[in-house]
Formats: C-alpha cells, sequence, structure tokens
C-alpha cells in the first residue's frame, strides 16, 4: 500500500514538473531554431555578399595599377565580334509589315539607353519604311575590329567596335543601297538581360567616306 502511494507521489510529481517546465522547455526550443535561423541568414549573406578581391599589376615602371575584376568572365575577341556582327544585322533587319516584332528581337541586344537612343535615332527611318512599303535588309561587308576599349566613368569596361556595313531597301519597285561604318559600344550587363553579359550601349552609323 505503501508502494502505491508511492509510484501516484511520483506519477503526480512528474505531471506537476512537466506542467511547470514544459513551456520554458519549448521556449528553449524556439531560441534555439531562431539562433539557428540567424547563423545561416549570416553565412549566406556573407557568401552572396562576399567584396570581389582586388587585383594589382605592375607595369614596365615597377608601378602599381589597380586591375578591375568582373563579376562575369571576360569575352574572347572572336566571340565578341561575332556577337556585334549578329546585333547590328539584327538591328537593321525589319519591313514595314513586321517591323514591331523584328525589333523586339533587336531590343535584346541592347541595354535600356542603348535602346532609346537607337529607336530615337531610326524613327524617322522607320516612318519612310511604312510609307513606302520597304524591306529593310543588312550585311556585314567586312572584318569587325575592336578599335579601343577599356575603362569609362558610369560605364565600367566598354568595348568599341567598328563593323562595316551595307543595308538594302527595297520595295515592290525601287531598290536602294546604302554603305556605312556601324560603330558600337558595348557594355557589361547581367547574364538576366543578355545571356552573353554584354549589351550594347551606344550604336552610331557613319557614311564611311566621311
Amino acid at each position: 500500500m505503501v508502494f502505491g502511494f508511492l509510484k501516484k507521489q511520483d506519477a503526480f510529481d512528474d505531471n506537476h514538473f512537466w506542467r511547470e517546465y514544459y513551456t520554458y522547455f519549448f521556449v528553449g526550443l524556439a531560441v534555439l531554431f531562431l539562433l539557428a535561423m540567424c547563423a545561416v541568414s549570416l553565412v549566406l549573406y556573407q557568401v552572396w555578399h562576399r567584396p570581389l578581391p582586388t587585383f594589382q599589376a605592375i607595369d614596365s615602371k615597377r608601378s602599381q595599377r589597380l586591375l578591375t575584376p568582373f563579376e562575369s568572365p571576360n569575352l574572347l575577341p572572336d566571340t565578341l565580334l561575332r556577337w556585334a556582327a549578329k546585333a547590328t544585322i539584327a538591328a537593321y533587319t525589319f519591313d514595314f509589315v513586321n517591323y514591331s516584332n523584328e525589333l523586339a528581337i533587336a531590343r535584346e541586344y541592347f541595354t535600356e539607353a542603348g535602346w532609346t537612343d537607337f529607336r530615337g535615332a531610326i524613327n524617322a527611318t522607320l516612318g519612310t519604311v511604312i510609307k513606302n512599303q520597304l524591306f529593310v535588309t543588312a550585311v556585314v561587308t567586312g572584318a569587325p575590329v575592336i578599335v579601343n576599349q577599356g575603362e569609362l566613368p558610369d560605364k565600367g569596361y566598354v568595348y568599341r567596335v567598328q563593323i562595316p556595313f551595307l543595308v538594302t531597301y527595297q520595295s515592290a519597285n525601287t531598290l536602294t543601297k546604302s554603305s556605312y561604318i556601324v560603330v558600337l559600344s558595348i557594355v557589361h550587363v547581367p547574364t538576366t538581360q543578355n545571356p552573353q553579359g554584354i549589351g550594347i550601349d551606344q550604336f552610331i552609323m557613319a557614311n564611311p567616306y566621311g
């Protein structure tokens, strides 16, 4: 009988213990969970916001120069030039019927500022194309070349590419051809904007004969 009483007393003590401390137990678990989440968040923040390393080069005069690292790999010159030629052809291939869709394809090669400037520059040409029901096609007539490259304020690293270019304007009864030198300023952009990581920031068409 004493044994039974002791068992009841032990059970009562156990129940009393859990009633008194289970709240603290779950609060402790919640605190540990929050601390773990904070630690994981801190690690992820450090991983994604880790600063790029600083690089320096020593020139022939033994002076140090700071090199600017890129978040994306540098392009090979041939890859850049092929991309530039393809983009230039896309920008000047449209007709009076499908110009909206065709220019939407060309838009993918430009930065926001570059596209705004380009659309403003071809508005007059586009009006003529629609009015005279023209088909505009373009071909590259010579080897594209990188004429300059380097850092520019507020632009980052810029490639200046020059391309010999022939544009044909054709209607049902007319055919006109014009030669140009196209000069592109190409800058780095997020790969979410262009898979190649570059975009045309300036598109200039000039008479090859000055």
